[in-house]
């Protein structure tokens, strides 16, 4: 608003000097109803400047008034903290009903007054996510970054990955889940982001990695955990084979757990990737250890 103002200033100095120069001050009439006023022109600059400084004092004292944490500024930006409370607890409720349009409205209004912006901005973020929301999602994020201290870094974090994993910046998330689980290796919800980030970049070995941390914390049933280790070990013997290195992949078979390597699923699939490769030896020892049992 300064600059601007100081642009006018200088435009109107520059009329203003122009007919003194000249000589020659011109005038200047307005006509309105029946009424008509006549002035010279620079008197109409002169008119002009004191009216734009005016407008700028006026400007001036009502953002100073509107930024203030007085009660008075908080009531004119709608920054009541009890204002802010109520629209966080119908946010709250509108997110768990499934409304994550007006959830994600309401947690982003709430945090112009909450106590704890960040915490607003995240969940307001969260809910435009799950609304699939994107632009607005990092919109509100980029605004959390603004206010977040050290003791929101991490939620600040999980939804920054959740948000990239949306837009299909895989490679940028598993960079920060990587770093994440190196931190936090036993936390729920970072081996769920890192399972996921895994399984799109096609890292069948780190979901194998993770397997028994995830069994261990309880994060799904005990038929899905077997679900994806399944799912896991046979993707991860097709991309051993693809690459064409018997070596490899007899070396990372011998090196799989006993109860891995007794399990007839994987003995058939991993005989059927060693006579892919050309090693029949090895498929028919493996073969016939699934006959012996």
């Amino acid at each position: 608003m300064f600059k601007l103002l100081t642009v006018f200033l200088i435009l109107m100095g520059g009329l203003l000097i122009g007919p003194l120069i000249q000589g020659h001050q011109g005038m200047a009439t307005f006509t309105f109803a029946n009424y008509s006023i006549m002035m010279s022109f620079n008197t109409f600059i002169i008119l002009e400047i004191i009216f734009l400084l005016l407008l700028y004092i006026i400007y001036w004292l009502l953002a100073k008034i509107f930024n203030s944490k007085t009660a008075l500024g908080n009531w004119l930006r709608s920054k009541s903290p009890r204002k802010s409370a109520k629209r966080l607890e119908q946010a709250q409720l509108l997110l768990l009903e499934g409304n994550y349009q007006q959830a994600g409205k309401l947690f982003s209004q709430s945090a112009k007054g909450s106590n704890n912006r960040t915490l607003a901005y995240l969940m307001a973020a969260q809910a435009k996510l799950d609304d699939n929301q994107l632009i607005s999602a990092n919109q509100l994020l980029e605004q959390a970054a603004t206010s977040c201290k050290s003791k929101e870094r991490f939620a600040f974090q999980l939804v920054q990955i959740r948000l990239q994993i949306k837009n299909g910046e895989f490679a940028v998330a598993r960079k920060s889940i990587d770093k994440l689980l190196a931190d936090k290796p036993r936390n729920p919800e970072v081996l769920k982001l890192a399972d996921q980030i895994y399984y799109e970049v096609g890292d069948y070995q780190s979901v194998i990695d993770i397997l028994p941390i995830m069994e261990k914390v309880n994060i799904y049933s005990e038929s899905q955990i077997e679900q994806f280790r399944r799912v896991a070990y046979i993707k991860r013997m097709q991309q051993l084979t693809d690459e064409n290195v018997p070596d490899a992949l007899s070396s990372w078979w011998l090196s799989q757990p006993k109860n891995i390597r007794n399990d007839k699923i994987y003995q058939k699939a991993i005989t059927d990737c060693f006579e892919k490769l050309g090693e029949t030896k090895d498929s028919q020892k493996i073969l016939a250890q699934i006959n012996r049992s």
